[in-house]
């Protein structure tokens, strides 16, 4: 999912009934809107197969990952379920992505390649700019990616959720395929513990350089502060449930306007927001 803020609402990839929704959280729960997909399963340019990433440029252009049709695309301002996207580029099963609002950079996970793409300024071929070495553990390698954040306000650092090897990887701004990352969460196995994590999915910073993150396989979201080395659940717990309180492997996290933490609950097949504490 991704969060716009000037309309306070939020875009969502509904991927198994291959569509694009648009949901205003101005007084919940909301109707959807049909802003792209909804006619089938396909990979012709009106269709999907597996949306999984959503994102709007600063001109309200929506991206969308297909990671079934292994391909990214774009849909005009304003679209709907009768519109066609215009291809962007391969990438082998793209999971989530993230765009750079200052420059306009897209990065895009890709699962099958273990690595993360960009598309400079939004436009021509992808290049490396983390993984690319075949699946491992070093530290300039990957292991089925999930999630991507470029924080280009506070750290200056690109953030890989690598769910393969429980562990958050941070890169320097303009990293590639030859660039050694530092574990900055996880990184001791699949695990529970306060120092572990297990399938992670996504991750957000603050402004204190503080780290979030959905712990998919844990059903929690994790709350590390800068350097630590280990986290504390501020969402869910190890068990599943449908509570309002509980988590079933939680997915993308964003924060909105107001600071509250939304998180999509993938296995509960709803969003929740939570108001959280200050640490």
């Amino acid at each position: 999912m991704y969060y716009d803020k000037p309309n306070n609402s939020l875009i969502v990839s509904d991927y198994v009934n291959h569509r694009i929704l648009r949901f205003s959280i101005n007084y919940p729960p909301s109707v959807a809107t049909v802003i792209a997909g909804s006619n089938g399963e396909g990979c012709d340019m009106n269709q999907f197969t597996t949306a999984v990433g959503v994102a709007l440029d600063s001109s309200g252009q929506l991206y969308v990952s297909d990671a079934g049709c292994h391909r990214l695309v774009r849909f005009p301002l304003s679209s709907n379920s009768t519109i066609s996207a215009t291809f962007l580029g391969y990438i082998n099963t793209p999971e989530l992505l993230f765009i750079n609002e200052l420059t306009g950079d897209i990065y895009v996970v890709s699962y099958g390649d273990n690595a993360v793409y960009k598309f400079v300024g939004g436009n021509g071929s992808p290049v490396v700019a983390a993984g690319g070495n075949g699946n491992g553990n070093a530290s300039n390698q990957l292991a089925g990616p999930n999630g991507v954040y470029y924080d280009y306000l506070y750290t200056k650092a690109l953030y890989v959720t690598d769910a393969g090897n429980h562990r958050v990887m941070k890169l320097p701004p303009d990293s590639t395929s030859a660039t050694y990352g530092t574990v900055v969460a996880g990184g001791n196995g699949a695990g529970s513990g306060a120092n572990q994590l297990n399938n992670p999915r996504s991750i957000l910073v603050d402004s204190q350089g503080t780290l979030y993150i959905s712990d998919g396989d844990n059903n929690r979201v994790q709350r590390w502060l800068q350097n630590a080395s280990s986290g504390t659940t501020i969402v869910g717990g190890t068990r599943s449930g449908t509570a309002s309180n509980q988590l079933n492997f939680p997915e993308q996290i964003l924060f909105d306007k107001y600071n509250n933490l939304l998180v999509s609950d993938r296995k509960n097949n709803r969003i929740q927001r939570f108001k959280l504490t200050k640490c």
